[in-house]
């Protein structure tokens, strides 16, 4: 069985919209703060910046873990490597996948990623997220097929084994 490649790329940044529109009411919340405390008190341009720097940075934080991820996922395994100055990488092999299911939240639907949910039996790890994916159910049921022709080829072995 050839080692083919079915998906090799990172998540798409669409799936930080939350962190960035809960950015975005926080600065409107921390400007209309400090413009209604102006009638009362000097504005302290400092503290206004001192506190969207703060806010960005929180929102910055999932975008720049998003862009440090890359899955790879093959005919074998699933690997996920995330970071840039200290790289860390895990690796799943198809044939610990029990179940794969894909999950299209409305707001990630409108955009065409998904998240792909895989049930392992792992015990640390019983489920492994895949977000943001583009064409996840393509991808989806590629993997299935996958874990199905595992299971078939576990199942031949067991009884070339017993007899």
């Amino acid at each position: 069985m050839a080692n083919e490649v079915i998906f090799n790329g990172a998540p798409s940044q669409i799936i930080n919209l939350p962190a960035l529109i809960k950015g975005g009411v926080v600065i409107a919340a921390v400007a209309a703060v400090h413009l209604c405390a102006a009638a009362y008190f000097p504005l302290q341009w400092r503290l206004v910046l001192v506190q969207s720097l703060a806010v960005l940075v929180g929102v910055g934080l999932p975008f720049w873990r998003t862009a440090s991820t890359e899955i790879v996922i093959d005919s074998r395994r699933i690997t996920w490597s995330q970071g840039w100055w200290r790289k860390r990488a895990s690796y799943l092999d198809i044939a610990r996948i029990r179940h794969v299911s894909v999950v299209d939240p409305w707001w990630q639907r409108v955009f065409g990623t998904a998240t792909i949910m895989l049930e392992t039996d792992d015990a640390r790890h019983r489920v492994r997220r895949l977000p943001g994916i583009r064409g996840a159910d393509r991808i989806g049921e590629q993997l299935m097929g996958l874990v199905s022709a595992c299971r078939a080829a576990d199942a031949a072995a067991a009884l070339v084994e017993a007899a």
